[in-house]
């Protein structure tokens, strides 16, 4: 693995995004060897870390997973190989998380436990935000450098196990629980890009990343059951002010990826993404107004006509596509919303890891329906209507009626998506159900990315035989 050049996270810090990147790499003052740096600005590199993920996140890592898991089609265009699982696009992510995200929060987390008086709530902050890209991370690619990664003092680190690397992000956010003080320095606006400094916003992200993690986790190791129910009554996301979240604007060089790239390379124009017979499957059904938000109608298409694909069958000009109100300059970049967090609530009580029952997972379920809407633009009105025809959650519906929530509250969040997918029944009674697209790479469903190649070629560790794309995660039962 190669490290990051810190002038590179102090433009980035600076509120730069892609295009100003380049310049920044050509001063290298601020480095002695780019590989083996060893101090940095916390504060700035922190930033610099987080800027970095957001774009991976609504950029290069959203196109080849919302193809290949089916939330859009290709349209047999532009994303036809990676709708049949090709990785192409996606290798320098793994890269880039590691060099460009996670050395940086070493460092800065190396520098910020060396100060003396020690700030505390600022190690807590990067401590956090760790557990969430290493967890993130895993999810993607399963077994990941984890306790030798990132350090700039093992070039060929091993690869921890997906339970040990989720058990470790675990302790870095107890770790993290267990600092955070009234008194000491935090990281502030305008470098940390979520809260600005505030620990008690933090404190709550913090529970609800765990909660998450061990949900992802309890399938598998059947022992996190009792995590999950100690967390019930801590303080979670419990508002939008709570939400993970980057801001971007309708400035130019500070929009969203995805709006950058429809203006960039198609003059303004959707012609990319197509509504996916997947997630037609799911709104259709019952008349869920969220479809007329989700999609637009073709170019052809009569008012209202809305027409899906499967995830490599051609366009044709009637053929819906993912509503360009969807890929708005100033949208945020999503990383936990309050909608999941209340459908996840709705999950733990459902499942019995927290007390309240059925009643009180229903009544979750509908306010978590009911936020995802609302932030939408789905009117009052329409939200009413849509609840009082959801069916009210019973020993034998929940699983199923609360995967279809979860999932269609995950649309624009293709990672969260996936997980959700990969974790909502047995393998091979996942829900929703997907078929293998004609031409995929593969035999089975899409399941893990792959290693990079020069990852593969340059660290022996790297697990051999290398899983291809359909062969399941740890979490993955």
């Amino acid at each position: 693995m190669r490290f990051i050049n810190y002038a590179a996270a102090r433009c980035a810090a600076a509120g730069a995004l892609f295009l100003a990147l380049p310049g920044c790499f050509q001063d290298g003052g601020l480095n002695v060897d780019p590989n083996r740096s060893t101090s940095a600005d916390a504060a700035q590199l922190f930033s610099g870390a987080a800027l970095k993920f957001s774009l991976l996140r609504v950029g290069e890592l959203t196109w080849p997973v919302a193809l290949s898991t089916q939330q859009w089609a290709s349209g047999a265009r532009w994303g036809l190989a990676q709708a049949q699982y090709d990785q192409t696009r996606v290798r320098s992510a793994w890269g880039s998380i590691y060099t460009d995200v996670l050395k940086n929060l070493v460092i800065a987390t190396r520098e910020a436990e060396a100060l003396t008086p020690k700030p505390n709530n600022s190690i807590a902050q990067l401590k956090i935000y760790s557990a969430f890209v290493y967890s993130q991370t895993t999810y993607l690619w399963g077994d990941i450098p984890f306790s030798e990664a990132a350090t700039g003092l093992v070039d060929k680190p091993k690869f921890d196990s997906q339970q040990d690397v989720l058990n470790g992000t675990l302790k870095l956010i107890d770790e993290a629980l267990a600092v955070i003080d009234g008194t000491s320095r935090a990281i502030g606006a305008p470098n940390d890009l979520y809260y600005g400094g505030d620990m008690a916003k933090w404190r709550r992200f913090a529970n609800s990343l765990k909660f998450r993690i061990l949900m992802t986790m309890v399938d598998a190791d059947p022992t996190k059951a009792a995590a999950i129910t100690a967390l019930q009554g801590q303080p979670v996301i419990g508002a939008r002010a709570d939400e993970l979240k980057v801001i971007y604007t309708n400035q130019a060089g500070r929009q969203n990826p995805r709006f950058s790239f429809t203006q960039i390379f198609r003059g303004g124009v959707q012609q990319d993404w197509y509504a996916s017979n997947v997630m037609f499957g799911e709104l259709l059904p019952t008349n869920d107004p969220r479809l007329a938000i989700f999609y637009q109608p073709g170019p052809s298409a009569t008012s209202g006509q809305y027409v899906a694909l499967n995830s490599v069958e051609p366009f044709t000009p009637t053929s819906s596509l993912v509503n360009l109100n969807l890929l708005k300059a100033d949208l945020p970049e999503m990383s936990f919303s309050l909608s999941e967090q209340y459908l996840l609530e709705a999950e733990a009580f459902a499942r019995g890891f927290w007390t309240g029952g059925l009643s009180a997972a229903d009544a979750r379920y509908r306010a978590g329906v009911r936020e995802g809407m609302t932030v939408l633009g789905v009117t009052a009105g329409q939200t009413d209507v849509f609840l009082a025809g959801l069916p009210t959650l019973t020993p034998t519906n929940f699983r199923r009626e609360l995967n279809r929530q979860q999932y269609l509250d995950l649309f624009m969040r293709p990672l969260e998506a996936w997980v959700q997918w990969r974790r909502s029944g047995d393998r091979g009674s996942e829900y929703p159900t997907l078929q293998v697209p004609q031409g995929a790479l593969v035999g089975g469903l899409v399941r893990r990315l792959l290693y990079r190649s020069e990852e593969i070629t340059a660290n022996p560790k790297t697990p051999s035989p290398v899983p291809q794309q359909d062969v399941p995660m740890w979490f993955d039962k």
